[in-house]
């Protein structure tokens, strides 16, 4: 019989008065790729570092095969000394043993035979050498069995198949041989999962091991997961690489476990399935409660006693039946926070564009003349490499960065709001009530507990100092405070990051339904495919527009990639660079703005006055200023162009 390489037997982990393990089993099997998924907070790090023994269990047993090798990717990291290759050659002390001993043998021999780099005509030796002759001989006889000892073991190719691992998880060229010291934190974590890939370990145990990679790392990843022969155990947020890469999906969730075959769309599936069972089952048990109760009691008006006591325990064994149906509440409970978009104004212009955008710092050039449309009601997605400028493109939009030549920006009518992939908050000692109340004083005490209640924050939670959030809540408090603003347009850098699988599923539902317009950053190609209508890529300097999601981009599943020509063709319409204007009357432009700041003013103070109360007019006046202002804009764009 052979030998799971991993069983968890009955594991409990109690902190103070909360069960975070409540009778957890697991095997994992070789050849098997199982996902552990989970809530922030449901266990999951826990789980792993009870089976690795960093932490010990309340009760149960960890049984391991025989002499196993594990490979252990932390979100803790420990990558410091040497350069990238250096560090991720660690996983390889035997072959770096060998090399050692190799080297130590190359400096006997050298030293025995005289090879000192003395003068032609010596003999580089003395009468009194030791290392001559028999010793020699031994040396040579051990330096052969070591270096075919090395060659065996893929010493000489050692450093090639390094380099390619770190290529292929997205570590730039000049980064190979950078100091650790002097690594970004993304760049150690792919030292870190360089390393324990290249382990030889026959279980890989990896805490989140896509976090700082992109896609094309990502898929390079998959690849290597499908392709392992050992059991993998992963924990992940990443729903697209669960679905390329798991063969089994445990759920943890409120300290007990739904574990199913199949990838992370399967266990949905399968999970929707047990929880509609569960409810109809339910909705059963109380009809047939109620049924019985009604027809005991016409049995006790009419005095038939024996009949009503016999049917008074019917209802009760099917009560029974319905309180255990109800210690299965985990599973018919849907989890998550309830995002809410406030409504989006309907802007059918142009909400961003660019021409001849370039933009460098200093010789490395990110941008070279490129071009894109983004109207009102787009939502689109911008997919690229790491360190391709993505994230200068957003600042350089909202005016963040002015550094550049041509036209980028978005339209000044445009009411928008950010979330960056830094949390920033002005005053870190405020509670998440206090923040949101200071974001929107105008908010009563009860509407903003109500608000925030929608994005996960009840009772003490509210009066959480903000320094004490953790990533997820940051982002969680961050989106409460925007999108109370009703924004016409977000702009969203990495928004599932930190984010656990209800909150990204709950802010997918909840941008999938949005009328307003979203420009947003992801290497998160779940969200991609659901969210976005339009992938603008960063290809060789320029911005390629394609019709779609990220399957429809990469041509996945049947789909056709499709530029969306079209939209690149529109472009010609964007405003050109400020310095065209030369040509016109500044003066005029000048008053142009001023007229269209004028009447956006007279926008948003008719909006204020929408409500069931509100009479006709006020809908009539605020479209009448509405076509003025596109009609402004329209001129704006003339004397621009």
């Amino acid at each position: 019989m052979i030998m799971s390489l991993l069983t968890l037997e009955n594991i409990t982990k109690e902190y103070g008065t909360r069960m975070v393990l409540d009778g957890i089993s697991l095997r994992i099997e070789r050849g098997e790729r199982v996902a552990l998924v989970g809530a922030n907070g449901a266990g999951k790090t826990t789980l792993i570092r009870i089976a690795l023994g960093l932490d010990q269990q309340d009760t149960g047993n960890i049984i391991m095969a025989k002499n196993i090798k594990i490979g252990y990717l932390s979100q803790q990291l420990e990558i410091a000394g040497g350069n990238a290759v250096e560090e991720t050659a660690k996983a390889f002390e035997n072959l770096l043993a060998i090399e050692r001993r190799l080297r130590a043998l190359e400096k006997r021999m050298a030293e025995g035979s005289g090879d000192t780099g003395g003068t032609s005509g010596t003999s580089g030796t003395s009468a009194g050498d030791s290392s001559t002759g028999p010793e020699l001989e031994k040396l040579l006889n051990d330096y052969g069995r070591l270096a075919t000892e090395y060659e065996l073991a893929g010493g000489y190719s050692l450093e090639a198949r390094i380099k390619s691992t770190l290529t292929g998880l997205g570590l730039r060229e000049e980064a190979l041989n950078l100091p650790a010291d002097r690594l970004s934190g993304g760049e150690k974590m792919r030292v870190a999962l360089a390393r324990v890939l290249l382990s030889e370990a026959e279980l890989l145990i990896l805490d989140e091991p896509t976090n700082h990679l992109d896609i094309p790392a990502t898929e390079w990843l998959e690849g290597f997961l499908r392709n392992f022969p050992g059991g993998v155990l992963v924990v992940s947020h990443d729903r697209y690489f669960l679905d390329q890469v798991a063969t089994r999906v445990i759920e943890l969730q409120e300290g007990t476990t739904l574990e199913r075959k199949g990838n992370y769309s399967s266990f949905l599936e399968q999970k929707e399935r047990r929880r509609e069972f569960v409810m109809d089952e339910r909705n059963r048990l109380r009809r047939e409660v109620k049924r019985n109760e009604q027809i005991a009691q016409t049995y006790k008006a009419q005095r038939k006693i024996s009949a009503y006591h016999s049917r008074m325990k019917v209802a009760e064994r099917f009560q029974a039946e319905l309180d255990r149906n109800r210690s299965l509440d985990h599973v018919a409970r849907t989890t998550g926070p309830k995002i809410a978009l406030g409504k989006a104004r309907h802007i059918s212009s142009e909400v961003a564009s660019a021409k001849n955008f370039s933009k460098s710092f200093g010789d490395v050039v990110l941008f070279d003349k490129a071009e894109f449309l983004i109207k009102g009601g787009d939502h689109v997605g911008i997919v690229g490499p790491n360190g391709c400028g993505k994230t200068t493109l957003l600042r350089v939009l909202m005016g963040q960065d002015e550094d550049y030549q041509g036209f980028a920006r978005l339209g000044y009518w445009v009411r928008y709001g950010y979330l960056g992939q830094q949390i920033a908050f002005d005053d870190e000692d405020r509670s998440v009530l206090q923040e949101l109340l200071a974001e929107h004083p105008d908010l009563s005490d009860a509407a903003a507990r109500d608000w925030l209640a929608k994005f996960l924050f009840y009772g003490d939670d509210i009066e959480k100092r903000i320094a004490v959030l953790c990533g997820g809540e940051r982002v969680r408090l961050y989106l409460a405070c925007m999108l109370l603003s009703n924004p016409d347009c977000l702009i969203l850098d990495e928004p599932t990051n930190h984010l656990d699988l209800p909150a990204r599923e709950a802010l997918e539902k909840a941008l999938t339904g949005y009328a307003g317009t979203i420009i947003a950053i992801s290497h998160d190609r779940y969200f991609l495919n659901r969210c976005v209508r339009r992938i603008l890529a960063v290809e060789d300097y320029k911005i390629v527009s394609y019709r779609g999601g990220y399957n429809e981009y990469r041509g996945i599943g049947g789909t056709a990639q499709v530029r969306d020509d079209a939209a690149a063709r529109t472009t010609a319409a964007a405003p050109a660079a400020t310095a065209t204007v030369s040509s016109h009357s500044a003066k005029e432009v000048a008053l142009l703005e001023a007229e269209i700041a004028r009447l956006e003013e007279q926008l948003r103070a008719t909006e204020a006055l929408f409500g069931e109360t509100a009479p006709i007019e006020v809908y009539r006046d605020y479209e009448e200023i509405r076509t003025a202002v596109e009609q402004l804009y329209q001129k704006w764009a003339q004397r621009m162009g």
